[in-house]
């Protein structure tokens, strides 16, 4: 007997990494994640709205909002962190650039509590604690809406081949956009927190701008490979 023959439709599936049956799985936990922290907690999403436009924050919104032990705000962060290494994962597997997932998660985790504790030591170091501690929760906040923005993105380079070039490129706009924008509060913050436009330039050479060069520079790499392949 010849082997049972699959559907066209199936068979491109299961052809197609990135229309994978675990990518649906790992979005419907999204969305039921995000349903909810609307059902538990939904002020916390216009606390969040007014906050991710906002130059800087008071401390009563510090004290109200930023909780790393509050189950609605760790679950934005995961959301977060879901969303922005689906993507990634998506946008190498595009480049044929060869990852996983569940890496991709964990340097995104890596990324963020580094950040954390380099933020919190400089703050101790310069004294400039309740700076250093906005500028922290300001990059939890662009972290969470980026990952926001980008799961339309994800779901047509899921499910649309057809659109998959033009959304990888929308997404790597809107995070570089939401870069900048993170980078123009952390010098508002720290310009006004007192802190010498010096400190400010060295700390972003050295600990946002490097790695994003370095980041930016594998990815233009691997490219050139696989053209030349």
């Amino acid at each position: 007997m010849g082997k049972p023959t699959l559907p066209a439709a199936d068979a491109l599936r299961a052809a197609d990494p990135l229309n994978a049956e675990w990518v649906t799985v790992v979005l419907l936990s999204v969305v039921l994640l995000m349903a909810l922290i609307q059902l538990g907690s939904p002020r916390k999403w216009r606390l969040l709205g007014r906050s991710m436009f906002s130059m800087r924050l008071g401390k009563q919104a510090l004290r109200e909002e930023m909780d790393l032990q509050d189950r609605a705000f760790l679950g934005l962060l995961a959301i977060g962190t879901t969303l922005l290494a689906l993507f990634g994962w998506q946008v190498m597997e595009l480049q044929r650039a060869g990852s996983s997932f569940p890496a991709l998660a964990g340097v995104m985790v890596t990324v963020v509590l580094g950040h954390y504790v380099l933020l919190r030591v400089l703050g101790n170091l310069l004294r400039i604690d309740h700076g250093m501690q906005e500028y922290v929760y300001t990059g939890f906040l662009l972290f969470i809406l980026a990952g926001l923005l980008v799961l339309p993105l994800v779901v047509f380079i899921a499910y649309q081949p057809t659109w998959r070039s033009w959304a990888a490129a929308g997404g790597g706009l809107v995070l570089g956009l939401l870069l900048l924008y993170r980078w123009l509060r952390g010098v508002w913050i720290g310009l006004g927190e007192g802190v010498p436009l010096r400190y400010i330039i060295l700390y972003f050479c050295a600990a946002e701008l490097i790695p994003v060069l370095l980041v930016i520079d594998h990815w233009r790499n691997t490219s050139s490979l696989l053209s030349n392949s």
